[in-house]
């Protein structure tokens, strides 16, 4: 019975092995099914994979068209490379039959005793075929059933031919396939040109070409990194070749002395900005990843559709608004020379858009140029040869306004109109044969192609849409290609960054009504003074935090944060410098002792708490605990002066290099580079004055007082001589007793040249003054001169004291206690500018960022892309980021929407983080702030220009109200850029008002490339003159594309207007007086919303029983508010 099982097992083994067998055989041999066939394998390598708009039905671009291809037959591929590639992927290939049992084994025992899959088993064939025939997965199935094409392709193909298909489909960074695209993008070379090294370095980067790229690095640091990996891979692969006698021990070692020579070529085909993001996109480890989980190793093989975030209508307007903006400042800052225009065309090698529509930018020949005679208007006929099939376009009178009025302003001024003979000027510069640059203003009925000249700009740009983080439109320059500026450049933004500072303020216990004060003031941190200076002339002292932001108000904006750290207690500022590792440090559950935190302090970020120090703080604390005493006193002026007043730590030294500077200045001759401007001397001996009002130059004032009085009292000292104790070689004037007219008091001050008001005391007179009066009379005279023109000899004395009991409480803590740093100013300031940088972190702002008191006026340099989502949070409280946290691909995937199957099913969408870092309240207050900026400051060119009009006609136009706009202006230092980020409102849900929700964060940027000023005589583009203008552009692209009239009710807005209808928060929207700066009008009352004309401010708050408004002091730290909601990957089905 045993043996009778033993035989059918057996014979029974040898059936299904046979059956097996012929199976295979029949899958392969006889029946291996029409994919294995060769023009099936050709239409494989030559399969596209479309990219469309955010529709999902208007394409967009394809990856990859013929133009990213370049096939390489076997007999063209080097010897080195086929080595190469053999060596470092599979030195079985060309003895096995398609895969490689050995391997495989080797493969599971390693990956075991990893832990992880650290080395793969599969063929150069089996590679093939997954790549060729796609896997659906990584299940047993379907890796078997990629063994069975594998071992298809080997019994129907040689060798060679195999790896020739291998060779012409791995990917290469988003510039196509195939070894043939690869030489030409790394070293500008044919395949047959490759030295040993180039071919082992492709060969090695086949599976990771991002990893190993340096030419799609961000940073300078990130494209080391690839090169240094890319040398450290061709090396791996030169060791395995010398392992399998591929190549000698001495030809390793000559080319490991070798770097690597990239040389980028030009591929012969250029993507636009929108297309050459998605293909970074697609590149990215994540996208690649999940698409391997689907067994796509190729995307532009497999015939996936991409769907992007972008909008068709929305990406043409904002390309087109853009274009036509960098082409009018040109004209206003460079004008229109023939000849420099002829020579620039003639350097350009860009040919402009490839389609003719309404608003495509093309090159063409002038064939039929104006005559002399011709006049303006419709008689104006200049013709243009498009060329390439596109016909002939004709500019006409409208065409030539635009560039015409700009030329104008070049010539003259920027308040110029043009005229008939500016228009002619600028026309008879046209002759037959010239390159013009041109756009397409509008193809009529009759197809003739009306064109506006435009021209081809030196001058760059940005310009970005995003709603939710996503993109919907971008343009990155005039060309449409290359370097998209909309997301990598990197600029100053100006005062665009007032906002995002007003925010934090606001989260730290601020309100929008809080007067900041807006003088020429001295700001020292880390013993350096710091002087800014305004843009504008501004009449008021003091203006409200909202006002600060309506006029862009660059002292306020310093001054507060300066002072950011002013409302919270010592619990919440310990949060808050705990928060941004400036508090002592949690280790494991013990707190970090006191003498590492002090070190860390001291040594890393320094702050050096020495006696001065001390007494500075002392003088700070005093000053807030003597404002009951004063106001007890009725001494309301002198604390107002009190408040302002420096305690003076470092001021001698800072007048003594000004003092040395204008001395030196007097040596120099006329014609001396060094030698100071009149503008620069009249700043210096400002900031000397500056320096000359502090404390403690105010109490040598009063020991020189008091030894005045022991003169004029002390009936011993009648020889007494004030002068005696005057010190010749400071650099200071000798200080004298005056009898200020003015003021009806005597003042104790040093004058250079006093006003006619100011009479100075005979030391014989004051004697004699003094000498009659009684010891009571005579206390009240010296307590009552007015030390330094500022404070009363007994208020200084108050203050004296007070800073003394402040000092001593000091002392006995210890010194870099949580409370001590608390009083420090540059603690504090040191900790309010890295919650700005952690605030930032969290708003999605990757681009470093350096801890300055000009923070505020946009002195670090940043993206587009992370200023306008910074904006988007701003208003809306909620960021919204791409991607797994830290990979840095956020930016890239925010154009992506989906990856779908040619069937439909979803194999790739982002993931997304939504982080809430804003708390609606204060997203309410800022987004009032900047609907202010475009009522009332320097967006107001907006509110001009965007109206209810642009919603259609009737009703709407009847109206024609402006439109509710929040933004703000930004112009860099020496106009390098100009800016303007805004944000459209979206809609309510019954159309009858906007919302600061579901809208678009709308930003551009222009300035030249290498940040040249964008000056001319009397023109400074600044961020209302160069950027707004196509901001305003694009507003009105987005009202009409996203049909805001059909969604608005009309009727409703011919009642009640249009407004931004907020949340009830515990807000009140306060009447404030814009001619004192925002301040608020008391009795302080509450506006109907609807009054748009009228000036308010929005600030959460109440009104007390005296019709005073006390703000509600939150604290709203972005921890307390954020969070991020992941929204994973949506499943595959």
């Amino acid at each position: 019975m045993f043996r009778k099982i033993i035989y059918f097992l057996f014979f029974l083994a040898i059936a299904v092995a046979g059956g097996v067998a012929g199976g295979v055989y029949w899958l392969v041999v006889i029946n291996p099914g029409e994919e294995i066939k060769q023009e099936n394998i050709t239409a494989i390598l030559g399969k596209e994979s479309p990219v469309y708009y955010s529709d999902g039905e208007t394409r967009l671009g394809v990856f990859f068209d013929d133009a990213h291809r370049q096939y390489v037959a076997f007999s063209e591929i080097p010897t080195d490379f086929v080595n190469a590639l053999v060596a470092s992927e599979d030195n079985q290939f060309f003895e096995h039959y398609g895969f490689d049992p050995a391997g495989i084994a080797r493969a599971v025992i390693k990956n075991y005793q990893a832990g992880r899959v650290v080395q793969g088993g599969s063929t150069l064939t089996q590679q093939t075929a997954k790549n060729l025939f796609k896997r659906s997965s990584r299940s047993y199935q379907a890796k078997l059933k990629e063994l069975l094409y594998a071992l298809r392709l080997e019994y129907h193909y040689p060798k060679e031919k195999i790896f020739e298909f291998y060779a012409n489909q791995f990917y290469v960074s988003g510039n196509g396939h195939g070894l043939g695209v690869a030489a030409r993008y790394y070293f500008d070379k044919a395949p047959g040109d490759l030295t040993l090294l180039e071919s082992a370095f492709i060969a090695g980067s086949v599976k990771r070409p991002n990893y190993y790229n340096p030419f799609i690095k961000k940073t300078d640091d990130a494209a080391l990194l690839a090169r240094e990996r890319a040398n450290a891979r061709a090396r791996y692969v030169l060791r395995r070749m010398r392992d399998l006698d591929m190549i000698t021990v001495e030809e390793e070692a000559e080319l490991n002395n070798h770097e690597i020579e990239f040389n980028k070529g030009k591929m012969g085909f250029a993507l636009d900005y929108v297309m050459e993001m998605v293909t970074k996109a697609v590149s990215e480890p994540e996208v690649v990843d999940a698409l391997e989980e689907q067994g796509i190793s190729n995307l532009s093989t497999s015939g996936a559709r991409v769907i992007t975030t972008v909008d068709a209508g929305l990406q043409r307007k904002t390309l087109y608004s853009l274009r036509r903006e960098l082409s009018r400042l040109d004209v206003r800052l460079r004008g229109y020379s023939a000849q420099q225009v002829q020579e620039e065309l003639q350097a350009t090698d860009y040919r402009g858009d490839s389609q003719l529509i309404e608003g495509a930018f093309l090159f063409g020949t002038l064939v039929e140029a104006p005559s002399s005679e011709e006049g303006e208007g419709d008689s104006l006929r200049i013709g243009v040869d498009l060329g390439r099939t596109l016909g002939v376009g004709i500019i006409d009178g409208p065409g030539i306004e635009r560039l015409g009025l700009a030329y104008a302003r070049w010539q003259r001024n920027r308040w110029s109109e043009s005229t008939d003979k500016d228009r002619k000027a600028l026309t008879a510069q046209l002759r037959l044969g010239d390159r013009v640059w041109v756009s397409v203003r509008a193809i009529d009925d009759h197809s003739r192609i009306l064109l506006d000249l435009e021209k081809f700009p030196t001058l760059q740009g940005g310009a970005l849409i995003l709603q939710d983080g996503t993109i919907k439109a971008m343009a990155g320059g005039s060309e449409n290609r290359f370097f998209n500026r909309a997301i990598d450049a990197r600029r100053t933004m100006g005062s665009a960054f007032k906002p995002f500072v007003y925010a934090a303020a606001l989260q730290l216990g601020w309100s929008p009504t809080d007067l900041l004060s807006n003088g020429r003031d001295i700001f020292v941190f880390q013993g350096q003074p710091y002087f800014p200076r305004p843009d504008h002339v501004s009449k008021n002292d003091e203006v409200s935090l909202s006002w600060a932001g309506v006029h862009s108000e660059n002292l306020a904006s310093i001054w507060l944060l300066y002072h950011m750290a002013d409302h919270l207690s010592l619990d919440r500022f310990y949060e808050v410098a705990d928060h941004v590792g400036l508090a002592p440090r949690q280790l494991g559950g013990e707190v970090e002792s006191y003498r590492s935190f002090r070190s860390r302090v001291r040594d890393r970020h320094g702050i050096v708490v020495n006696r001065d120090l001390l007494r500075q703080a002392a003088f700070e604390r005093a000053v807030l605990s003597l404002e009951p005493d004063f106001m007890f006193e009725g001494l309301f002026s002198e604390y107002a002066a009190l408040r302002t007043l420096h305690y003076g730590l470092g001021f001698a030294k800072f007048s003594e290099e000004i003092h040395e500077r204008l001395l030196k200045d007097e040596f120099l001759d006329a014609d001396s580079d060094d030698k100071l401007t009149a503008k620069e001397l009249t700043e210096l001996n400002f900031q000397k004055g500056i320096l000359a009002v502090n404390y403690m130059d105010l109490m040598k004032l009063q020991e020189e007082l008091i030894d005045l009085r022991r003169g004029v009292e002390d009936p011993m000292q009648l020889f007494y001589d004030p002068s005696d104790n005057y010190d010749p070689f400071e650099q200071k004037i000798m200080a004298q007793l005056y009898y200020d007219s003015l003021r009806e008091r005597y003042t104790y001050v040093r004058l250079e040249e006093p006003d006619e008001h100011m009479w100075r005391v005979d030391f014989d007179a004051l004697r004699l003054l003094v000498l009659q009066m009684n010891s009571q009379e005579q206390e009240l005279f010296w307590s009552s001169v007015s030390v330094g023109s500022l404070l009363s000899s007994s208020a200084l004395d108050m203050v004296h004291s007070q800073v003394e009991l402040e000092y001593n409480r000091l002392q006995e803590l210890p010194a870099y206690s949580m409370e001590v740093l608390s009083a420090i100013s540059d603690f504090r300031v040191l900790v309010s500018l890295r919650y700005l940088i952690a605030f930032a972190r969290e708003m999605g702002i990757e681009s470093q960022l350096e801890p300055v008191l000009s923070f505020p006026l946009g002195s670090n340099v940043v993206t587009l892309i992370e200023m306008v989502r910074m904006y988007e949070g701003l208003v809306t409280g909620k960021v919204t980021l791409f991607g797994a946290e830290d990979s840095g691909s956020g930016d890239v995937l925010a154009v992506i929407d989906r990856i779908e199957s040619d069937k439909g099913e979803i194999l790739y969408r982002p993931q997304r983080r939504v982080r809430r870092p804003v708390a609606q309240e204060t997203a309410l207050e800022v987004g009032h702030l900047l609907e202010n900026v475009v009522k009332f400051g320097t967006g107001r060119y907006a509110n001009r220009e965007v109206r209810l009009t642009e919603l259609g006609d009737g009703l709407f136009r009847e109206l024609n109200q402006a439109f509710p706009l929040l933004g703000k202006t930004g112009t860099a230092n020496r106009y390098t850029n100009s800016t303007f980020l805004g944000y459209l409102p979206g809609l309510s849900i019954d159309g009858r008002s906007l919302v600061q929700a579901d809208g678009y964060g709308v930003g551009v940027y222009v300035g030249y490339d290498d940040n040249s000023p964008m000056v001319r005589n009397n023109t400074r583009i600044a961020g209302s003159s160069g950027a707004l203008p196509t901001w305003t552009a694009m507003v009105k692209g987005l009202l009409a594309e996203e049909d805001y009239g059909g969604r608005l009710d009309s009727v409703d807005l011919s009642f009640n207007g249009l407004i931004i209808d907020r949340p009830s928060l515990g807000q009140m929207n306060l009447a404030v007086s814009a001619e004192q700066g925002g301040r608020l009008i008391e009795p302080a009352y509450d506006v109907d919303q609807y009054r748009r004309h009228q000036s308010t401010v929005m600030a959460v708050g109440r009104l007390s029983g005296g019709g005073r408004f006390v703000p509600a002091r939150q604290f709203r730290p972005f921890w307390h508010e954020s969070r991020d909601l992941v929204e994973e990957n949506i499943p595959v089905h």
